[in-house]
Parts: C-alpha cells; sequence; structure tokens
C-alpha cells in the first residue's frame, strides 16, 4: 500500500503538468550533481513467476521450459539445481553452460524468456497518457514512455527521473534519453522493475536528491487516507519553488 500510495503521489505531478497553462520554464543548474551516480546499463533480471526456456543445440533431451518459483530455485536435465531468481538471462545462461561443460564439449546454450509476470510500472509528468500501466514482457524506460503516448513538447528526455525502491528508501536516478537518442548510448535505456516511477520534468532536473527533498516537503503535511491521497493541485510548481496553500480544493487519488 506504501508503495502505491507514494507512486500516486507523483501521478498528480502528472496531472498538475499536463494542466497547467505557463509557459515551459528555462533550464536551470544544467551543471550535473556530484551526488549523482553514473547509470550502467541493467539486463532484466528475473524473478518469481518469470518462465524460461532453456535449449541445448543438437542435445533435445536436455531441452527445458521452467517457472521461477518463490524458492528461486530450478532442476535442470544432466545438472541438476541452479539458483535462477535475481540473476539475468546472461547471468544464468553463463551459469548452465559451465555446468553443462563438465559434460559436454563447448555446449551452445540458447535462454530466452517465454513468459513474463505482469507487472506494475508508473510513467508521469511530461508524457501524453500519464498512469499506472501493466507490462507482461521486459520493457526498457523508451518501451514504457512510448506506452504511455510519448512525450509532450515541455518534456525534457534529457532528465528524466527513475524513482525506485518505494517510499523507504528510495533510490533515484536521472537518465539521459537525449543521449540515447543521438549516441545510441543504451546504458540510458535501463530496464524497468516492478513499482518503479518513470517522472519526465517540464524542467532540467541536475540534482535528483534536492527535487525529491523538495517534493518530501510538500506531501507530509497533507492527509493520507485508506482510500486515497488528498493533495492540492498545480503541484508541479510547489515541487520547484516551495509554496504551500493546503487552503486549496484538494483532489483523491485513489490507489489502484
Amino acid at each position: 500500500m506504501k508503495r502505491i500510495i507514494f507512486a500516486c503521489l507523483l501521478f498528480l505531478i502528472a496531472v498538475s503538468c499536463a494542466t497547467t497553462q505557463k509557459p515551459a520554464k528555462e533550464e536551470v543548474d544544467a551543471k550535473p550533481s556530484e551526488t549523482e551516480k553514473d547509470v550502467v546499463v541493467s539486463e532484466f533480471i528475473l524473478g518469481v513467476g518469470d518462465e524460461v526456456e532453456l535449449t541445448v543445440y543438437r542435445h533435445d533431451d536436455l531441452n527445458k521450459k521452467v517457472r521461477i518459483p518463490p524458492d528461486g530455485i530450478n532442476t535442470f536435465p544432466l545438472i541438476g539445481e541452479i539458483h535462477t531468481k535475481g540473476t539475468s538471462i546472461h547471468q544464468l545462461r553463463g551459469k548452465i553452460k559451465e555446468s553443462l561443460s563438465a559434460y559436454l564439449i563447448d555446449p551452445q546454450v540458447s535462454l530466452e524468456i517465454t513468459s513474463f509476470k505482469g507487472q506494475k510500472i508508473f510513467i508521469l509528468g511530461e508524457v501524453h497518457s500519464p498512469g499506472v500501466y501493466q507490462v507482461d514482457t521486459p520493457t526498457t524506460i523508451i518501451e514504457a514512455i512510448a506506452k504511455a503516448g510519448g512525450y509532450t513538447l515541455d518534456g525534457k528526455y534529457n532528465s528524466i527521473v527513475l524513482i525506485r525502491g518505494g517510499p523507504e528508501k528510495p533510490e533515484l536516478k536521472r537518465l539521459d534519453l537525449k543521449k540515447t537518442f543521438a549516441t545510441g548510448d543504451l546504458s540510458q535505456n535501463v530496464f524497468l522493475k516492478s513499482g518503479d516511477v518513470v517522472y519526465v520534468p517540464r524542467t532540467f532536473i541536475s540534482d535528483v536528491d534536492r527535487f525529491f527533498k523538495h517534493f518530501e516537503n510538500i506531501v507530509r503535511p497533507l492527509a493520507w487516507t485508506e482510500q486515497g491521497i488528498l493533495l492540492g493541485d498545480r503541484i508541479d510548481e510547489e515541487v520547484f519553488h516551495g509554496r504551500i496553500d493546503v487552503s486549496r480544493t484538494p483532489i483523491v487519488i485513489s490507489p489502484p
């Protein structure tokens, strides 16, 4: 419930950004913050309920389709048990190939995801259709934004914020998809995990920690209920300028 409430709070930013009629703000503080961490390419990580199919060239008896169980351990022909949960396809393929090498000469191993457990992601801010999206296949940020109708004219796709980990210990990163489109740098186009929040801002955000601190200062004085979150409108301006007006008519955002 906390994760849903946390994401719903950000959903209001998207609604407010879409309805505010003021011209787009100028980019500010474009120099990258020292607190920002470089983003490395993120391969899709297997989780409970995902299904993978193993194919070993010229060894049909070793082929097998498995679903990741809660304990994260699957049994494969000839090589026995392997820990699958929390590993990438590339890592798992390497484990299987290494184990098979004890019995076969240079085994040719293919491993594919055949079924992906549906997960919810949140695409918010300056996109045409912000909201909660159910994904059934491994999805990158670019693919997720496309699901939300793409950027608006005000969207700064060189300063996208990825929020991961929930409200207790959120991990925030700024991604530059402009670099991906211009140079083919795929390190910015990370795979998303269940519960991830992707926020496309209206202005350039150079310091995501400062951005989130402003956001927290606005959220804490407002009321949270089991039915939803009570928030005032135009919260996008308040995030950047710190103006809080609790007298405004609240909007109820119900959790999905």
